[in-house]
């Protein structure tokens, strides 16, 4: 795939609109062209600023006044008895037509304010989406490539301190044989533009993708999704962010989160 093929298929790319071939592709190509992974940071910068960038306005003292103001409405002081009913009428019917002015102003600033709202969602959600998406093509990757473990090892003594001088942060290693959920090894994988920890475990005659890096978002409950014919568990507890990859099913993948998740539950309460 030629640079300027790909810088077509960058966007898509990072929205998660490609298809799991096409997206192998632009990596493949990524992997070796410093312009492109220019231009892939670039984009996925302005997404993610977007998305959580977006700004709020809240309306200024006196704005209604003004309201009233481009409306030609202005406040009248004095009256007269001599037109007393005429003026109550009249007034009435100004009222209602004031009212039914503002109604309709205060429901256009309601539609706008739900659509700035559907928007920054949106925003959101694609972000989420265009992760997803980026999580499995690594899982994919990984196993296409030939690429699944840089530390090959049973011995989370051996694969944690292998992680120790690679990432700004220390990844929660357990080997949950006992669970039938053993541990493979690790590899340094890049996801959402940092470098997190994978670590590989397996089920049977599966293999999973267990991504892991820091979050400030709190605990969060386990969900579970279906993507391109892989199953995607994702979860966050302790100050870390995990997200299960295979094409294992939905509920095996949730069973070695519980595990995930009590483990780093019990370690955090143990600091």
């Amino acid at each position: 795939m030629n640079c300027e093929r790909n810088l077509e298929l960058i966007g898509p790319y990072v929205d998660g609109e490609l298809d799991l071939p096409a997206a192998l592709d632009v990596e493949r190509h990524l992997e070796n062209c410093p312009a492109c992974q220019q231009a892939h940071r670039r984009i996925h910068r302005l997404k993610v600023t977007v998305a959580t960038g977006a700004p709020y306005y809240k309306a200024p003292v006196g704005f209604a006044d003004e309201i009233r103001k481009h409306l030609g409405i202005a406040k009248e002081s004095g009256s007269s008895e001599e037109s007393g009913s005429s003026l109550k009428l009249q007034s009435r019917r100004e009222g209602w037509g004031f009212s039914s002015r503002i109604l309709a102003i205060a429901a256009m600033l309601i539609v706008g304010v739900c659509l700035a709202g559907i928007i920054v969602w949106q925003n959101h959600k694609s972000v989420d989406d265009a992760m997803s998406h980026e999580l499995v093509y690594a899982h994919a990757r990984s196993m296409q490539f030939d690429h699944l473990m840089d530390v090959v090892s049973t011995d989370q003594h051996t694969v944690k301190p292998w992680f120790s001088d690679k990432l700004d942060f220390a990844p929660p290693v357990r080997d949950f044989a006992v669970a039938d959920f053993p541990l493979k090894g690790g590899r340094l994988d890049y996801i959402g533009g940092r470098a997190v920890a994978a670590l590989i475990y397996g089920h049977k005659k599966h293999v999973i993708n267990c991504f892991v890096w820091p979050s400030d978002q709190g605990d969060s409950p386990i969900t579970a999704m279906g993507l391109q014919g892989y199953s995607l568990v994702q979860f966050s507890q302790g100050g870390m962010s995990w997200h299960l990859v295979s094409d294992a099913s939905l509920e095996t993948l949730e069973e070695l989160a519980r595990e995930l998740r009590s483990n780093a539950a019990t370690s955090s309460v143990s600091k």
